[in-house]
């Protein structure tokens, strides 16, 4: 007894190596279906599963608040109210405050060879300790630092202090120049901290007297730590009662609508990676399923030609027992070396997909097989194991010795077990791929969607980047805005520009812009909150002819709209619309603009311009853009139409020497071109699309070769019967329709069940679809006779065959 199982292992490999075809196809197949599943679960342990650099991170959320009534999805924090947020709230263990976004709080680095850009998070006091996290070197920002006046220190990102100081482990206590001012280093964080994500260095929040009682200077989110035991549900109650206090006492925020969204810190950090990378997991399994159900047919189909050896055995005295035990040798070893090999293609494949991957995906480039990822490998194999190696191994072992024994017995069909479960094999077959291809062709209708997308401007020849000037010598905003305007005429002095213009946040930069509500001419302010938040844009002159924004009515801006002059406003075409009824019936309306105080002044609409996406492909916001020459314009992009056929390389040239010949202390910093920032835009969507098209046609594939297995097995079976039909009378046709009828009536049981389940499943990824309808018919109905062609298809060679028997031949046989 003890020798059995090794016995059966060495049995099982002599089976094996007789049938080399069988094996290298059986080990072909299973080793892609845990190949691609273990490469897919790498990616969502680095992303999803592996903790996040921060203690206890279930307990930690972000938190913001909402209009309800304009709909409008983030309205932010001043630091007063984020002061009163951390004395009455009852439900967090500890506040920090934090900016939206890193982009706009960045600094000119200067004094450590070329200057450079980076980002900053300007962060309270705290936020360090509430997220539970420690500096690799040095301390965190105090509280006496977090105050007006008090001296500027500064915490280093590891990347930032690796790349650009050497890794000097003597920076802390030193000073480095930002913005022209010295800032004392006093921490560097560990390599794997990045929140938020993109911040270089992080800075004190209130060390600007203008901002710490300014109520309408809204920039901040809350990062909280709840109380062990308190619900999300609770929080939120808890803040929406701070928000309803502070509203009675401040009527001036204008807070009345505004409830508190509250977002675990996971969810916030991974944000859309989440449901795409689910769901490519669930892709991958369902793939995993239709290799393990094309290898339980393959098994079944040898094992049951192995009857008279198995009767033989039985007949000396092995029991059904001892038989279902050497069938799941073969099968555990089978799985045991597919396993091995997927492992290894696994690792491969994930090589792959950090390449395919856009950069945006948190923590991508970590994923790589591990021991976690081991094990699920591991478990992967027990599964497939005994999901396609049980059954056979059962229909197989039952086994009628008087009948078996007998060579009619022998030369007969397989039992209605047998036969159920090959029909099973068949329909699961197909309905597991008809609900992945569905999936499949959703998301990439979805992707197609959004690459036919009018953006509202053409990204061809435009090149594109960050240009802020900084440091004490800019304080004022005349100086500021001279400097731009010097900066674009030196461009447009070059034959090789078109146009060059300025704004605040270049298209598709992220869900990042100014939100600033507005009322137009006519509207009470009751009629107010329930206008649409639009996109808020700060440009120059040229800027519409730089992005190529068609001008519709109007005029565009120029130098002559000075401060001293009525505001004006330029609005896109759906603005106009929704407000006026039309871009001509728009000219010389006004609107107000403003976030909380209805007494600014009214803007006069001096043009209309077509729409254009900022914020993302799918989010169409309405538009405004005010001149440069009437804001406090802090700049941000620069934005170049290049002329036909001239080098990006070249325009990017020309702008750092024409920068630093108006000043060597200012920098140059994120360049690229809008047709690049356009395929960023895209990444995301392009990547759940070619591994779900890649997914969808391996297992269109496997699907194919495993009905075909399944069938000709079947039909080499019925050759007596179909022998004995064809010496009756039987014709060619007859046997032809005969044998394709019954794969038929299989293929549509598939798909009705498979389509059932895709209307089920479809709706958990509607959110990741734009422009397609989930349960889009013409979707189900294309992949369902798509499907039954390749099935018919794949059953046609074998009832070919089939019908070309010669009677004589197969009644011979019996």
């Amino acid at each position: 007894m003890i020798h059995a199982p090794f016995k059966n292992l060495s049995y099982a490999v002599r089976v094996l190596a007789k049938n080399p075809a069988f094996t290298v196809t059986a080990l072909a197949i299973l080793a892609l279906g845990i190949g691609a599943s273990t490469a897919v679960f790498s990616a969502v342990d680095a992303v999803l599963i592996h903790p996040l650099p921060v203690a206890d991170q279930s307990s930690l959320v972000l938190v913001w608040k909402r209009d309800v009534l304009s709909k409008n999805p983030v309205a932010e924090l001043s630091i007063p109210e984020f002061r009163d947020w951390q004395t009455q709230n009852h439900v967090f263990s500890g506040v920090a405050a934090l900016p939206t976004t890193v982009y706009g709080y960045g600094y000119t680095i200067t004094g450590a060879g070329e200057p450079f850009q980076i980002e900053s998070a300007r962060v309270s006091a705290g936020f360090f300790s509430v997220l539970g996290v420690r500096p690799e070197i040095g301390r965190v920002i105090t509280e006496s630092e977090d105050q007006p006046g008090a001296p500027r220190t500064v915490v280093l990102s590891h990347s930032l202090w690796q790349v650009r100081f050497n890794s000097d482990p003597d920076l802390i206590g030193r000073q480095v120049t930002m913005n022209g001012l010295g800032y004392t280093v006093v921490g560097v964080m560990p390599a794997d901290f990045d929140f938020p994500t993109g911040a270089d260095v992080w800075t004190p929040l209130s060390t600007e007297a203008r901002l710490t009682g300014n109520r309408g200077a809204v920039f901040l989110q809350v990062i909280g730590r709840l109380k062990p035991g308190v619900s999300l549900r609770q929080a939120r109650s808890d803040i929406d009662s701070v928000i309803g206090n502070i509203a009675s006492q401040h009527p001036e925020t204008h807070a009345e609508n505004e409830r508190a969204v509250i977002t675990p810190l996971t969810s916030y950090v991974l944000g859309s990676a989440r449901p795409a990378l689910f769901l490519l997991l669930g892709a991958s399994a369902l793939l995993l399923l239709i290799a393990c159900t094309n290898v339980s047919g393959l098994l079944l189909g040898r094992a049951l030609s192995r009857k008279r050896e198995f009767a033989a055995r039985a007949a000396l005295g092995a029991g059904r027992a001892r038989l279902v035990r050497q069938l799941l040798t073969e099968s555990v070893l089978l799985a045991g070396a597919a396993g091995l090999l997927g492992t290894a293609l696994a690792a491969w494949l994930v090589e792959i997909c950090k390449r395919v991957a856009p950069s945006d995906v948190p923590r991508i480039a970590d994923a790589h097989v591990n021991l976690q990822v081991l094990g699920f490998a591991a478990l992967i194999v027990l599964i497939s194991m005994v999901v396609f190696g049980l059954g056979p191994a059962l229909a197989a072992s039952k086994i009628d010795l008087a009948e078996a024994l007998k060579d009619a017995g022998l030369k007969t069909s397989a039992g209605a077990g047998p036969r159920l479960m090959r029909s099973t094999l068949v329909v699961a077959e197909v309905a597991i791929t008809l609900v992945l291809t569905v999936a499949a062709v959703l998301v990439a209708l979805s992707f197609r969607s959004l690459q036919r997308v009018d953006l509202g401007f053409d990204p061809s020849n435009l090149l594109t980047a960050e240009v802020s000037v900084r440091g004490s010598d800019y304080a004022a905003p005349a100086r500021r805005r001279e400097w731009y305007r010097q900066l674009l005429l030196r461009l447009e002095s070059h034959p090789e520009v078109i146009a060059a213009g300025m704004d605040l946040v270049r298209p598709l930069e992220g869900r990042i812009g100014w939100d600033v509500p507005f009322q137009a001419e006519g509207q009470s302010p009751e009629d107010v909150p329930g206008n649409p938040v639009p996109n808020f844009e700060i440009i120059t002159p040229h800027y519409f002819r730089a992005m190529g924004i068609q001008l519709l009515a109007g005029r565009e801006f120029t130098e002559e709209d000075l401060f001293d002059n009525p505001p004006v406003v330029i609005v896109s075409r759906a603005t106009a619309t929704r407000c006026f009824g039309g871009s001509d019936a728009a000219i010389g309306k006004r609107i107000k603009l403003s976030p909380s105080d209805s007494d600014s002044p009214w803007s006069t609409i001096v043009g209309v311009v077509a729409d254009a996406r900022y914020r993302a492909l799918d989010d169409p916001r309405l538009n405004v853009y005010v001149p440069y020459t009437q804001r406090n314009f802090p700049g941000r992009y620069v934005m170049i139409r290049m002329a036909p056929g001239v080098p990006t390389a070249g325009g990017a040239a020309l702008l750092k020497d024409e920068v630093a010949s108006l000043d060597g202390t200012q920098a140059v910093g994120a360049v690229t071109t809008m047709d690049a920032m356009v395929g960023k835009a895209l990444g995301r969507p392009r990547f759940s699309m070619i591994l779900l098209l890649s997914f969808a046609s391996i297992a269109a594939f496997l699907a194919t070769i495993g009905v075909y297995g399944i069938v000709a097995y079947s039909v080499a079976e019925r050759t007596r019967e179909i022998g004995i039909r064809m010496a009756l009378g039987a014709r060619y046709n007859l046997v032809l329709v005969m044998v394709t009828t019954g794969v038929l009536k299989l293929a549509l049981a598939g798909v009705v069940i498979g389509s059932a389940i895709g209307l089920l499943a479809s709706a958990f990824i509607s959110g990741m679809l734009y422009d397609v309808h989930p349960a889009d018919p013409r979707v189900f109905i294309s992949v369902s006779v798509l499907l039954i062609l390749a099935a018919l298809g794949a059953a046609y060679l074998p009832a070919r065959r089939a019908a070309s028997v010669d009677p004589a031949v197969a009644l011979r046989r019996v």
